[in-house]
């Protein structure tokens, strides 16, 4: 269904490359799309089939740990995989451990050095298995924290996807890129016909991102739009109250960090009524010293 929409609706399937140059502003991109599976669970099988019969070109993320594990993709399966001009392999960290509760727990020194170690790690074990060493990265679960975009960058990683939901313009971090999960009930038509029809928000001094435990904090961030119906939206509040000033939206409360697990978003209504929409990932951080 997801193929099929995206073929009568004139999409342009992206490869990895083209992506790059979307980017890279080397080229525009109107209506595309880059399919991105990750873990490498054996049921990548199914999708790979369905991929191969329509000759769709898509990314594969891979926690190097966890391959040859009954229910994964063995680097037989991976080393195949990887000769097939449709696929594309990339990290998806060795350990797949939780950097937020990393952040948290441990503080931001020892989650940086231990994110450097565990991707070098994974890109080693790519190497050593397969021969192939991989340009791009998918943070497990979708976390990360400022730092990490220096570290990839520095170990040859292109771009990096998190999982903040809402399309990609090049204005953002090519090392932070949001993807719209496309599973369980937002697997449907109605979802995904919502999430195909709204635009990548331009905002900038967005706070906060990363905060202490227990420090309160009130939301903000700076538009360059004229809009309407601002919604100001952070997971464990749900929608929130708000209010607007010299293009800058506040939320009117303050607020503590109660789950660590915290998406912002804002969405705006421009003049001819289409969403605009900015996700951020909000990291506890624990007070050093």
């Amino acid at each position: 269904m997801h193929l099929n929409y995206f073929k009568d609706n004139n999409y342009k399937m992206l490869t990895p490359e083209e992506f790059q140059d979307y980017i890279d502003k080397k080229t525009d991109i109107e209506k595309g799309v880059l399919i991105t599976i990750d873990d490498g669970y054996k049921t990548t099988k199914y999708a790979y089939d369905l991929f191969k019969k329509y000759n769709i070109p898509f990314m594969l993320f891979i926690n190097t740990d966890n391959v040859g594990y009954p229910d994964y993709l063995t680097w037989e399966q991976l080393s195949q995989m990887n000769k097939d001009d449709i696929v594309t392999l990339g990290s998806h960290s060795a350990k797949h451990d939780n950097f937020v509760y990393m952040l948290k727990t441990k503080g931001k020194e020892f989650t940086l050095k231990f994110f450097e170690d565990d991707l070098k790690k994974s890109i080693k074990t790519f190497q050593d298995n397969i021969k192939f060493t991989p340009k791009h990265y998918a943070y497990p679960y979708g976390y990360y924290t400022t730092g990490m975009d220096k570290i990839l960058e520095e170990n040859g990683i292109s771009y990096a996807f998190s999982m903040d939901y809402g399309p990609f313009i090049p204005e953002y971090s090519k090392y932070y890129i949001p993807r719209e999960p496309l599973t369980e009930d937002w697997a449907y038509k109605p979802h995904l016909n919502y999430v195909m029809n709204r635009k990548a928000l331009k905002v900038k001094d967005i706070y906060p991102e990363e905060i202490p435990i227990d420090e309160e904090f009130k939301i903000s961030a700076s538009v360059d739009l004229n809009f309407h119906n601002p919604i100001l939206y952070i997971s464990q509040e749900g929608i929130i109250p708000n209010y607007v000033k010299d293009d800058n939206i506040y939320s009117k409360d303050s607020y503590k960090i109660k789950k660590d697990n915290n998406k912002i978003a804002l969405f705006l209504r421009d003049e001819n009524n289409i969403e605009h929409v900015k996700y951020w990932l909000l990291r506890p951080i624990k007070e050093l010293n």
